[in-house]
């Protein structure tokens, strides 16, 4: 198996990719690990299941870094079931080699948080998913009196070039560039923060570089919260190719749709404020957001359109 400094777990999503681009960046020897070979010029690809002990303990060896930003099918039963397969082969590992974890999570465990979400938001789950995720952290916490060390880095629900798991670039921008109606779940005026995924690759970077960082809980770079509808005319410039899925319709759609059902607990992101405040990253390491009208060009420019 071949060495690296680095080494990134489910490296083929988004999250991922970038994570890899941004290490071979900085001059770091990176091994892309997933269930095939990675895209990315200068990455050693690994071919591993993050499911099996053995093949996470042979992926780890010999890695200073490993970074886990692995994702699952938007499934409730499924982060159930391996989500905690997941953390404790790379807990094992990480211990067994001696490699300093970076955990990359979202916000669901919070769940519904009056105010804005910061490192310091108590874990209080209020759906299926979110109680996944808080089980991933406990034993993230339990590995730690074992000896893991751990750091975290918690995004806002996330965008990007790419981003094909996204809901804003699936239901906003992908529809935008092929010259349809975007569209916004729930309430188009309430405020919402959404992350870049570039700037979440070299966040994470950073956390598993940069000593100040080691053993904590940090909010990746996030650009102000803007509403739906001041996203969407960002995206469009036009308000009259905008719409509105009311919980009704998700209601309806999720009757037939799998991904519509699995939505609707998670109704209380579009209903309400959802704040995100990542100023402690941005204070203690220097570094910004990307805005998010340059964000949002950057995905237009690589999204396919008929137009182009």
């Amino acid at each position: 198996m071949p060495t690296a400094t680095h080494v990134v777990l489910g490296a083929n999503g988004i999250i991922g990719r970038e994570t890899v681009t941004s290490l071979l960046k900085k001059g770091h020897p990176v091994k892309s690990v997933g269930r095939r070979p990675s895209s990315i010029d200068g990455a050693v690809s690994v071919i591993a299941d993050l499911l099996d002990q053995t093949d996470v303990s042979r992926a780890l060896d010999g890695t200073k870094v490993a970074y886990l930003v692995a994702g699952l099918p938007y499934s409730s039963r499924v982060w159930a079931e391996q989500w905690p397969v997941i953390l404790r082969n790379t807990i094992h590992a990480a211990l067994q080699h001696g490699t300093h974890l970076v955990y990359f999570d979202n916000v669901y465990a919070y769940g519904r948080v009056t105010g804005s979400m910061t490192e310091s938001t108590p874990i209080l789950p209020s759906s299926r998913k979110g109680r996944a995720r808080a089980a991933a952290l406990h034993l993230l916490t339990e590995g730690v009196t074992r000896g893991l060390t751990v750091t975290i880095g918690r995004s806002a629900d996330f965008y990007g070039p790419g981003a094909s798991t996204s809901v804003f670039n699936t239901f906003a921008l992908d529809k935008i560039a092929a010259g349809k109606t975007a569209t916004w779940l729930y309430d188009a005026d309430q405020p919402h923060s959404l992350s870049y995924t570039p700037d979440i690759g070299n966040a994470l970077t950073i956390l598993g570089t940069d000593d100040r960082a080691r053993g904590q809980t940090w909010h990746l770079p996030t650009a102000p919260a803007l509403t739906g509808r001041e996203y969407l005319m960002l995206a469009a410039d036009d308000e009259a190719r905008m719409s509105v899925m009311s919980s009704t319709t998700m209601r309806i759609g999720a009757l037939f749709n799998g991904s519509a059902r699995e939505t609707l607990e998670m109704d209380y992101q579009y209903t309400s404020p959802y704040l995100f405040d990542s100023q402690l990253f941005e204070g203690t390491f220097g570094i910004h957001p990307t805005p998010t009208a340059d964000g949002i060009a950057a995905v237009l420019s690589n999204t396919p359109s008929p137009f182009r």
